[in-house]
């Protein structure tokens, strides 16, 4: 079978259609074209797209005149170019572990002034890649449970309404307020 990878037919072919083209463009915008006398015209005898043709014609024309430019360019995003950094998506996983939704993540890593800033979507599509999307009985726990250095530093409060049959004939309502601090036993 034959090895057709080096052949230059195709992109030989767009050149010389595209010059074709450009030289005939040129020729009606000056007024000189025999045949056509305006510019639909010969966007409908060449079968050509008028956006597609201007594209590849101011191309032309900003590159100086490169043949390269008539060439159709690649298109999409470059394979994992546009992936987070390794650095980035650790700190997000460091986050993770400690039970933080990409909501909180995204807050901890804009705090913090990391560049770039992933969006919560991109956030989420890391912890997808790497397994942990959803939080684990280990991540549950460890966003539970409490901080405390010392006594006074976190505490539980609960208030209780009163009811008027409780204190006989006064007009004022009375709350019972109870506070327990979580560092002491």
């Amino acid at each position: 079978m034959r090895n057709n990878s080096k052949d230059e037919t195709l992109k030989r072919n767009y050149i010389q259609k595209y010059q074709y083209l450009i030289a005939e463009y040129e020729q009606i915008k000056e007024r000189k074209h025999p045949g056509f006398h305006r510019v639909k015209d010969f966007y409908l005898a060449h079968g050509t797209c008028p956006q597609t043709f201007l594209k590849y014609y101011n191309r032309y024309k900003q590159s100086g005149g490169a043949e390269a430019s008539l060439l159709p360019g690649k298109r999409g995003p470059r394979y994992q170019s546009r992936r987070c950094p390794a650095e980035l998506e650790k700190l997000v996983l460091a986050e993770r572990e400690k039970g933080c939704s990409r909501y909180e993540i995204y807050a901890i890593l804009k705090e913090r002034r990391v560049t770039p800033l992933p969006a919560p979507s991109t956030i989420y599509q890391i912890l997808c890649r790497h397994g942990t999307n959803r939080l684990s009985v280990a991540m549950k726990e460890e966003k539970q449970s409490y901080v405390r250095a010392k006594a006074g530093e976190l505490a539980h409060a609960d208030c209780y309404h009163l009811s008027r049959d409780t204190i006989a004939e006064d007009p004022q309502r009375y709350y019972l307020l109870a506070v327990v601090d979580d560092a002491t036993p």
